[in-house]
């Protein structure tokens, strides 16, 4: 039991944080990722932001709802994520999957830009949350039962996203330890 704590909590660790806002709750209280908003204004900067943003809790739902199985293979993971911060979702969910873990409920993010690079027509849009675990909880998959060794709370939360192709993903990712935000 500890070792499945100590793999979950790992495992969190590497993807913990975030997708609460924008998120489109079903009646049954299912996440979903959210669509790329579709932005009104002229500015290559504002556009990229907002699109940034949307990538960056789109992946996160998109992780909540893979670790209900869970699935490393979710398509909706490789539409929001690309570089090390597939690799690791992708190793977080395979480590689950192996041990018996699900989760369940969704981090909650407030994700602020950082940075923008270029300045005048962006290609990557660098990110910082603060992103909260609480009611993103762990389980065992055989009996739904709580793992609560597995540490939850608020994260510093650092993130880089970019543009692939015509799509918003994000890169790379880093979550800080529990009370960093």
């Amino acid at each position: 039991m500890y070792r499945h704590a100590v793999i979950a909590n790992l495992a969190v660790g590497l993807v913990l944080a975030a997708a609460g806002c924008g998120s489109d709750e079903s009646p049954d209280g299912a996440t979903s990722p959210s669509p790329q908003p579709a932005v009104t204004s002229t500015s290559p900067r504002a556009t990229a932001e907002a699109k940034a943003i949307a990538a960056y809790n789109a992946m996160w739902q998109a992780m909540a709802k893979a670790g209900e199985v869970p699935d490393p293979d979710a398509p909706e993971l490789r539409q929001y994520a690309d570089g090390d911060a597939l690799r690791g979702i992708v190793g977080a969910l395979v480590t689950y999957r192996e041990t018996g873990v699900v989760t369940r409920g969704a981090p909650v993010t407030t994700p602020r830009v950082e940075s923008v690079s270029p300045s005048d027509n962006p290609t990557q849009v660098d990110v910082v949350d603060c992103g909260d675990s609480t009611n993103w909880t762990t389980h065992k998959k055989s009996t739904g039962e709580l793992i609560k060794e597995d540490p939850r709370g608020r994260r510093r939360i650092t993130a880089s996203v970019r543009l692939v192709g015509n799509t918003w993903k994000v890169n790379k990712f880093d979550a800080g330890a529990i009370g960093s935000c």
